[in-house]
């Protein structure tokens, strides 16, 4: 078992308002090995009050795919090609310990970045779901293309089924304008399971992009069966998806779907949106902007719009570079996302914040980010009311020398907050608490 570490932190309120609580953390887990270079994860929290958390490491340095990247690194100065391998370790005891982490892929064939992060949920049963972006090689053109997996596990995380696809492999070839030379990509993709224990998997498709086109289109993949089978991908969002800012995912108390993703429009505006789907499986209604000051940018700012629906409220998170600074902007509708409050900063002293997180509370939500302030990249939190007003300050979860960024949040049944983060090349995990 991997046991708790010794990490506690104690920060005075000194830096500004809003000012920095003063905060000490019960010893967070230490969940990655330490010969994996570890980055990215994800957390959930099961029926019986499992935790389980997933994060990236790196695969083979001489594979294919990492020397492909290691060429293409070399020429442009950075790479879009990876090769990463996929773990998950489960605990059973409420986060004290956690088992030794499990292999879910196979064969670095993962293509992951704290951008297009993989994801994890458990279903009302127990089972628990995985979906990943996925190095794949279409034959008939002889390219390398980006594809959508899924993998589950019916025993508490012990064991995986063999990964699955459910993107459509299509003739599509785009090698000439797609960054690393893909034919085509479903990736910057999403997952969860609604109430009623469906799947929906969904991600940015370019199965209909032009060549001179700036934007691509949501699909998914809706499983009703647990996981076990999953209907032909299908179009969700037709045109003027962000390509490559990451989508997510929530559910309402009905088991409609909410998306969070990111649109293109004239003049390369690049808005956050939410949007609803009615029907079962789709398609997504109109895509609403959270608002705050228009971000007018040519290229992708790969930054993902996240949220968590209770009744008619939505709490949104992204980050806006458009904004004084540029960082976190939190916006909440009360109408089912029909209008959103304007936007407001969760840090506004920090030089910069981005990654922002965000998890259901018994009376609110709890978000988190990554911030620069005074030193390294840090991660802090901040709890919400059932308005999504600030219900306390600012609280910073890590301190010291070490970066630490890239949060993942999941709700638990005893009102605290399951966070996982990477501080440099490992993953940990603890719970959190609305400050009283």
């Amino acid at each position: 078992m991997l046991p708790a570490r010794k990490f506690v932190i104690a920060l005075v309120a000194t830096l500004g308002a809003p000012a920095l609580a003063i905060a000490v953390h019960a010893a967070p887990v230490v969940v990655s090995t330490p010969d994996q270079k570890a980055l990215a994860p994800d957390v959930a929290v099961g029926p019986k009050g499992e935790i389980a958390v997933l994060w990236l490491a790196k695969g083979d340095p001489d594979s294919a795919a990492a020397k492909a990247a290691e060429a293409e690194r070399a020429q442009m100065g950075h790479s879009h090609q990876s090769s990463m391998n996929l773990y998950v370790a489960v605990s059973t005891d409420g986060g004290a310990t956690f088992g030794e982490p499990v292999h879910v892929n196979h064969g670095d064939d993962v293509w992951g970045f704290a951008v297009s992060r993989p994801r994890i949920a458990f279903g009302p049963t127990g089972t628990l779901h995985v979906a990943y972006p996925a190095n794949e090689h279409q034959a008939k053109l002889d390219k390398a293309i980006l594809m959508t997996h899924y993998t589950r596990s019916t025993d508490g995380g012990r064991t995986f089924e063999a990964p699955r696809r459910v993107s459509t492999v299509t003739d599509s070839d785009l090698s000439g304008v797609i960054h690393g030379g893909f034919a085509s990509v479903a990736a910057f993709g999403t997952m969860g399971v609604a109430p009623n224990g469906d799947v929906y998997i969904a991600w940015i498709d370019t199965r209909n992009m032009k060549a001179d086109s700036s934007t691509g289109s949501v699909y998914a993949a809706v499983s009703t069966d647990d996981g076990r089978t999953f209907a032909v991908d299908r179009m969700m969002v037709a045109d003027g998806v962000c390509p490559c800012c990451q989508l997510s995912i929530a559910f309402d108390g009905k088991s409609r779907p909410y998306l969070g993703s990111r649109s293109v429009t004239g003049d390369n505006l690049r808005s956050s949106t939410v949007a609803r789907a009615d029907g079962h499986g789709g398609p997504f209604g109109p895509r609403i902007a959270t608002g705050g000051a228009p971000w007018h940018l040519n290229g992708c700012p790969l930054k993902p719009t996240v949220l968590v629906v209770r009744g008619d409220t939505i709490y949104t998170a992204a980050h806006n570079g458009a904004e004084k600074p540029p960082g976190v902007m939190l916006a909440a509708s009360h109408d089912g996302g029909a209008s959103f409050d304007a936007p407001r900063a969760v840090q506004p002293d920090a030089l910069v914040t981005d990654a922002p997180a965000i998890a259901l509370t018994r009376d609110g939500a709890m978000i988190a980010w990554h911030a620069k302030v005074d030193g390294p990249r840090r991660v802090y939190y901040r709890a919400l009311d059932a308005r999504g007003a600030f219900a306390g300050p600012v609280n910073a979860l890590t301190d010291g020398d070490a970066t630490s960024q890239n949060p993942a949040l999941a709700s638990r049944a005893d009102d605290r907050v399951q966070v996982a983060w990477q501080q440099d090349d490992r993953i940990y995990t603890t719970a959190i608490a609305a400050p009283r």
